[in-house]
């Protein structure tokens, strides 16, 4: 199983949100949340991150793939923040991730052994509450 295959794997899942109207932009090349029109948010970017690998004697080596999805959001009109848009694709995000029925492990159709979100969501809402973003970390998992 190869590295790329995995990360397709998990970007084509989160297109999905795309699909279903939940985001504009959905794409692995990374843009800034400043470079971006307010017509093109909400969005989602995913990039390849740190990868660990384990081994211990006499077992095959584990490998862990990271993955950061950056969600940027802005807020639908001035009265309200740009935060509670960006809780919504946070948990879009996450209902994503879930195992499919009668699962007990998200596997991303078999290209992992577990995928999950790991670690702290990093939040950043603009003082003004008219723009924020969300970074956080999916693991995968990959025999």
């Amino acid at each position: 199983m190869t590295r790329e295959a995995a990360y397709v794997a998990l970007f084509t899942l989160l297109r999905g949100l795309k699909t279903a109207g939940l985001v504009k932009v959905c794409d692995r090349r990374v843009r800034l949340l400043e470079e971006m029109a307010v017509s093109e948010l909400p969005a989602l970017f995913m990039a390849v991150d740190h990868q660990q690998m384990v081994q211990q004697k006499g077992l095959p080596s584990r490998r862990t793939l990271g993955a950061k999805l950056f969600l940027y959001a802005a807020n639908p009109d001035r009265h309200t923040s740009a935060g509670i848009v960006l809780n919504g694709l946070i948990d879009a995000v996450e209902a994503a991730l879930l195992p499919p029925p009668p699962e007990d492990t998200q596997t991303l159709g078999g290209q992992a052994s577990h995928a999950w979100i790991d670690g702290p969501i990093q939040v950043f809402e603009g003082p003004m509450g008219e723009r924020a973003a969300a970074i956080l970390t999916v693991h995968m998992l990959v025999p």
